[in-house]
């Protein structure tokens, strides 16, 4: 094993995780294009996925969001995999942790708009909503916990 490994959870956490949310998406996605209302959500009151998943905030440039949050998750999963994780090359892993970041102003707006704009909560958008923010807070910490490598053999290892 490399001395500049991530931590032996990272891979499978993080793979998890994005397999966990794109399936979340990919049910948010089948229902925008059948029907909201078989949703296994309640729709009264506060909680109420009908009406989050059917309001304006669910569209973004007419593609509508739970599409954008799949698209999002099935580009990380790559990333996400141990050979990925193993690999010497910096620029995947900013592209990991730049990747995973772009995921948390999205989950701010759509909290918002669900709070503040739609007055209802949809708990299929939270669990995707937990998801994008554990799937990010994984990487940073592995990346942070990842030793330090020598750049001589970091060197040597991107060369061959």
């Amino acid at each position: 094993m490399s001395p500049d490994a991530p931590p032996r959870w990272a891979p499978p956490l993080t793979l998890g995780l994005a397999l966990a949310g794109a399936a979340v998406a990919a049910y948010l996605t089948a229902e925008h294009y059948t029907s909201a209302l078989t949703l296994a959500c309640p729709n009264t009151g506060t909680v109420n996925c009908a009406k989050v998943t059917t309001s304006a905030q669910a569209v973004f440039l007419g593609v509508p969001v739970a599409v954008l949050g799949l698209l999002w998750f099935l580009v990380l999963l790559p990333l996400m995999t141990g050979r990925v994780w193993r690999s010497p090359r910096r620029g995947l892993v900013r592209l990991r942790v730049v990747g995973t970041a772009l995921g948390i102003p999205a989950v701010l707006y759509l909290v918002y708009a669900e709070l503040f704009e739609v007055r209802a909560v949809c708990l299929w958008c939270t669990a995707v909503h937990a998801l994008a923010v554990l799937l990010f807070a994984a990487v940073v910490l592995a990346e942070a916990l990842r030793p330090v490598a020598d750049p001589q053999v970091t060197d040597q290892r991107r060369h061959v």
